[in-house]
């Protein structure tokens, strides 16, 4: 056993929230907290810090430690697949640790699904399949080396992701209405996002920003009402989703387990049960099962080995 009395900080920080963890030199978790967001593509990076910090703050006072205690700081952002934007980060926070009187120790940034996947498998090989708004599969072999499929962004990838589900069933929703497509309850459903009319759904997509991903819920609802359309859109969901499987299985082999993860494979829903079928059906060795840890955790561990990952991809 190594002296426990070092400690490292990881973060997992998207859109929404920041989760945080410390582990200490045992690979211990002490604490978890969870804080403002951190996608530093939106917010920039000096409150994007900021929220880290305060995520840190607590995290450290729920562990009776200070800053001047913490060896390592990881961060997993979404935002952060390039490396370019890993630098800018990296610079950007550790000015903000400085310009606010705060030590700073070695500090990686990396893409939040890598944080992901150490925490879903801490030390050992495993997959992990995201759909959320994009949709990417990451997976490591027992020597540590990632690879990745997906991930290339709602315009020339993400299938599978709530992007792609919740454009389907806005265009299923404006062929009902023109009377080129079936009779659909998504366009009953969509009454609940405020959209009346085709006509008020193009200006919030034009005008106002709307969330398209946000569709992705009520084509799930439709579909678990028994509508036909909604349940072709999650067939076709999940047969995108099964092709990156495939691929990861044909790079990295097939006897490593499954964890799904994101807004849209974490609760069982229609699209899940379609998905697991065609993963029991043709790839009966690949196991589907939980993430041991959380991303935050994940990432505390990366702190704690101090290296980045071996990539089998560049830019994950």
């Amino acid at each position: 056993m190594t002296d426990p009395k070092e400690y490292f900080l990881g973060f997992d920080g998207g859109a929404t929230k920041t989760s945080g963890a410390i582990v200490n030199s045992n690979g211990e978790v002490l604490s978890e907290r969870t804080g403002g967001p951190s996608n530093f593509q939106i917010l920039g990076i000096p409150r994007a810090s900021g929220n880290i910090v305060e995520v840190a703050k607590m995290v450290l006072e729920a562990s009776a430690l200070q800053f001047s205690d913490v060896s390592g700081i990881f961060l997993g952002l979404t935002g952060a697949g390039r490396e370019v934007d890993q630098v800018r980060m990296k610079e950007g926070f550790e000015e903000y640790l400085r310009e606010n009187g705060l030590p700073v120790p070695r500090i990686a940034v990396e893409s939040d699904a890598l944080a992901a996947l150490e925490g879903a498998f801490p030390g050992k090989a495993g997959m992990i399949l995201i759909s959320g708004t994009g949709s990417i599969l990451l997976a490591k072999d027992d020597s540590g080396k990632v690879i990745r499929t997906g991930g290339w962004g709602r315009f020339i990838g993400d299938e599978g992701s709530g992007y792609f589900i919740g454009k389907a069933g806005l265009t299923a929703y404006v062929k009902e209405y023109d009377g080129r497509g079936k009779k659909t309850k998504i366009s009953e459903l969509l009454r609940n996002l405020d959209i009346q009319s085709p006509q008020s759904l193009v200006l919030k997509i034009y005008h106002e920003n709307f969330d398209i991903a946000s569709v992705a819920k009520i084509v799930v609802e439709a579909a678990y009402h028994g509508d036909e359309v909604a349940s072709s859109i999650l067939e076709d969901a999940a047969v995108e989703l099964m092709t990156h499987i495939r691929a990861a299985v044909s790079k990295i082999g097939t006897e490593i387990p499954l964890a799904l993860m994101g807004s849209i494979l974490s609760h069982k829903n229609l699209l899940v049960t379609k998905l697991t079928n065609l993963i029991s059906r043709e790839l009966p060795a690949v196991k589907v099962c939980h993430p041991e840890k959380s991303a935050a955790a994940g990432a505390a561990l990366l702190a704690r080995r101090g290296i980045r990952a071996t990539k089998g991809a560049t830019e994950i």
